[in-house]
């Protein structure tokens, strides 16, 4: 019963952190074209992220992830962007949900 615990944990986390991370991929691209500057964060060590997407800057990416859970994101236009709005507030705590579970059972079936 345990092992199966586990493995619907270790599912449904991998899953969400696909899920997840294609909409902050995608609701920042609709945020970058219609309110930059909600995405326009610049950090201390920005130099490191030279090379890769503005999203993958963990400043931008937590900005997006406010807009996703903020009153903020009904201003937005895009017909899609509700969507991503939605695959986020659902996926982020289960996700986690999903690692805690498999963190608690984890420490317990090793004990």
């Amino acid at each position: 019963m345990e092992q199966l615990v586990i493995s619907v944990a270790a599912v449904i986390a991998s899953v969400c952190t696909f899920v997840y991370l294609h909409a902050v991929f995608r609701l920042h691209g609709l945020i970058a074209a219609e309110k930059p500057e909600w995405v326009n964060i610049r950090g201390a060590l920005d130099f490191f992220y030279t090379g890769f997407p503005r999203v993958a800057n963990p400043n931008v990416g937590s900005e997006v992830v406010k807009v996703a859970l903020s009153s903020r994101a009904r201003q937005l236009s895009a017909p899609t962007a509700a969507r991503f709005v939605r695959r986020i507030r659902v996926c982020l705590p289960l996700g986690l949900l999903g690692y805690l579970v498999l963190i608690f059972a984890g420490s317990v079936g090793g004990a």
